[in-house]
């Protein structure tokens, strides 16, 4: 299962439907493989929206979550005006550490200096 972030801009500093997540759950299709959709609006850069979705590849469950989205913007109206900035899946460094732990190494994964996850030391 991959997750994938679609980062969203809104016309105006407009805030995401209440019911954002079952309007882009009720525009997915069939083979898409779509499994739960996560909507979060106070996100830092802007909206974000969550798709988990099985697939064969991580390149055809980004695809699968552009097609979803833009989907959904156009069939919705209270996405009038809404735009997709961009999409890619999304890191969960909780995941690589429990594997670094599980497999007996102690590998720092951030910069100490700053304690940034993904600074480049």
């Amino acid at each position: 299962m991959y997750l994938v972030h679609v980062r969203l801009r809104a016309p105006d500093q407009t805030s995401l439907p209440p019911d954002a997540a079952q309007l882009f759950l009720g525009c997915a299709r069939d083979g898409e493989g779509l499994e739960h959709v996560s909507a979060h609006g106070d996100a830092v850069g802007g909206p974000v929206v969550g798709f988990y979705l099985t697939a064969p590849s991580l390149a055809l469950a980004e695809r699968a979550a552009s097609a979803l989205c833009h989907r959904t913007l156009l069939a919705h109206a209270a996405f009038a005006a809404w735009s997709v900035v961009s999409f890619g899946a999304a890191l969960v460094p909780q995941h690589w550490n429990s594997l670094l732990q599980s497999d007996g190494r102690d590998m720092q994964m951030q910069d100490p200096s700053t304690r940034n996850l993904f600074h480049p030391f």
